[in-house]
């Protein structure tokens, strides 16, 4: 983790002062504090709040695998098609 990334208790409680309108959102400063908050959660929500570069990479293959499956499986389904009537 970068020293200036916040964590994922921190980001909540920064986005829940947004949200109850704790803080001047008019600040570009503390508007980007906020958008970071937010990258923060939105990324926890995602690959879950331990960042460990192995469940990223593991959970990236899956993703990685799920599509080169179904790619294969259009290919499976067009290509007779194209040979067939082309």
């Amino acid at each position: 983790m970068r020293k200036d990334d916040l964590t994922v208790d921190e980001a909540t409680v920064i986005a829940e002062h947004a949200r109850d309108g704790v803080l001047e959102l008019d600040d570009p400063e503390v508007r980007k504090v906020v958008d970071q908050a937010n990258r923060v959660l939105v990324r926890a929500q995602m690959w879950g709040e331990e960042r460990s570069p192995k469940l990223r990479r593991r959970r990236r293959l899956i993703a990685i695998g799920a599509l080169v499956m179904v790619l294969v499986w259009v290919a499976g389904l067009l290509v007779p098609l194209a040979v067939r009537f082309g």
